[in-house]
């Protein structure tokens, strides 16, 4: 084998020592400690405990802000009230936060002791004060300063006689600048589930300017013994159906009513502002009212109103609440003014210009129906869509011309139900007639009542004339 030269054997002396060098430098990197960082000393908080009770074991909390000065007490009933609320409904979930507070009182952190200016933490005359007494006999003297301006929302606070100045929640302490009227449940009434969807029998509404409405319960049966409730105006327009779905404020809006605010509560309540609304509802034999007056408050209308459950109780009402103020009869009617069950009925006669189709209708329900078109048997389901489409004639208006005025229109078409004896109903008789500009008037039993388009009578024409020639009746408008 040929020797390595001095050369090459100087060069890889000198590389091996240089990787060994290396190494070394790595594994010392590696084990070598980390400088200690320096460590800013965290703000020390001395959370301050003034009281460590239970709600149950306050006697009272007097409350003394700019605005009002009262008392919480304990009740015997359980809970807490207000003695100069008496007789309105009290918000016990913040009566009892407001013991809850008291009774477990604690500041975050004490700002500064003995402090000389006091009037820098809004604490020499202070927005509010809370005295409570306890079971035990200890009292808690607090009173209330300003709201520190930092992103925590605290608020500054100390003893009565002493001067050490601390931090507190402001939530803790921000309903003692609240007057009395704070402690008033502002959902005057239980929704209507809540009541246990009790039967309304009449709603009667007065307002402003003398207009009134009367609407009144009543319940239709049908062959299948199938009861519906329903709802009609009896004033100032005689049976005219309200639609369940755009009539239902106007008839349960005294359930569930929600105040905005409270105005004064004691028996004799301030009668300020002009009538604006009057309603009055019974169901199930109570009867309940509420009466709502307009007041100008810098120029802006506030509704006022006392509710007949809480007759001392004067409080103030978003319009948005009362659907009573601004609807009229006809946006609350139900469009579909006929809808006579096809299994009451005996007979159904319509009249054009044209035709006269006179219908005779047999059977109590699907399993035993029959229809005659003259004497002669006819296909059911063929028929089925003619009625749908005159029982879906829409009253888009109420009429309100003279009656006279009727005798000058072309007449355009007539239908007549009469009902079998066990309905108790009395036949029906729909007139149309032309009033021009693609509108006609509906005489309902000889009463001008309702105004439709004349595209539905241009229907009704084809659905007959389909009808006659074995074609498809198109049932609905």
């Amino acid at each position: 084998m040929k020797k390595l030269s001095k050369k090459a054997k100087t060069l890889i002396f000198s590389a091996a020592g240089l990787l060994l060098l290396t190494a070394v430098l790595v594994v010392l990197m590696l084990t070598q400690e980390a400088p200690e960082e320096e460590h800013q000393p965290e703000p020390v908080l001395t959370r301050v405990d003034f009281t460590e009770l239970a709600p149950e074991d306050i006697v009272g909390i007097i409350v003394k802000n700019e605005q009002d000065e009262y008392t919480i007490e304990q009740s015997l009933s359980g809970g807490f009230n207000v003695p100069v609320l008496l007789g309105a409904p009290l918000n016990q979930s913040r009566l009892h936060n407001a013991a809850r507070y008291m009774s477990g009182f604690w500041a975050r952190d004490i700002v500064e002791e003995n402090a000389e200016d006091l009037e820098k933490y809004g604490l020499s005359n202070t927005a509010a004060q809370a005295v409570v007494s306890f079971v035990n006999g200890e009292t808690l003297n607090i009173l209330i300063g300003d709201r520190t301006l930092t992103a925590d929302d605290m608020t500054y606070v100390r003893l009565h006689g002493e001067n050490d100045v601390y931090v507190v929640w402001s939530h803790l302490v921000s309903f003692l600048k609240e007057p009395r009227y704070h402690y008033v449940l502002l959902t005057v009434t239980e929704d209507y589930q809540e009541a246990g969807f009790p039967s309304v029998e009449r709603i009667e509404i007065e307002r402003a300017g003398g207009e009134r409405f009367v609407i009144e319960a009543y319940s239709e049966v049908h062959a299948d013994d199938m009861t519906f409730n329903k709802f009609r105006f009896t004033e100032p327009v005689q049976n005219i159906e309200v639609d369940s779905t755009r009539g239902q404020n106007i008839i349960i809006g005294l359930y569930g009513l929600n105040a905005t605010g409270v105005v004064y509560v004691g028996e004799e309540l301030p009668e300020e502002g002009e009538l604006a609304l009057f309603v009055e509802m019974t169901a199930e034999g109570k009867t309940t009212s509420l009466t709502v007056r307009t007041v100008s408050d810098n120029g802006a209308v506030v509704f006022q109103g006392v509710h007949s459950d809480y007759p001392e109780v004067l409080y103030t009402f978003a319009p948005g609440v009362l659907p009573w103020l601004d609807f009229d009869v006809e946006r609350v009617m139900a469009p579909l003014f006929l809808q006579p069950y096809i299994y009451t009925v005996t007979d159904f006669i319509i009249e054009t210009p044209e035709h006269t189709l006179s219908f005779l209708c047999t059977g109590e329900g699907r399993s035993d129906e029959e229809y005659f078109l003259d004497g002669e048997p006819i296909e059911t389901a063929p028929f089925k869509d003619l009625y749908i489409y005159a029982i879906c004639a829409s009253a888009t208006g109420l009429f309100t011309g003279e009656p006279e005025d009727i005798e000058e229109m072309p007449f355009l078409a007539r239908y007549t139900y009469t009902f079998r004896e066990a309905s108790g109903r009395g036949d029906i008789v729909a007139e149309f007639y032309d009033a021009g500009n693609l509108r006609s008037v509906i005489v309902l039993n000889g009463e001008p009542r309702f105004t439709t388009s004349t595209l539905y009578l241009t229907r009704l024409y084809q659905n007959i004339e389909a009808y006659l020639g074995g074609e498809k009746v198109i049932s609905w408008p």
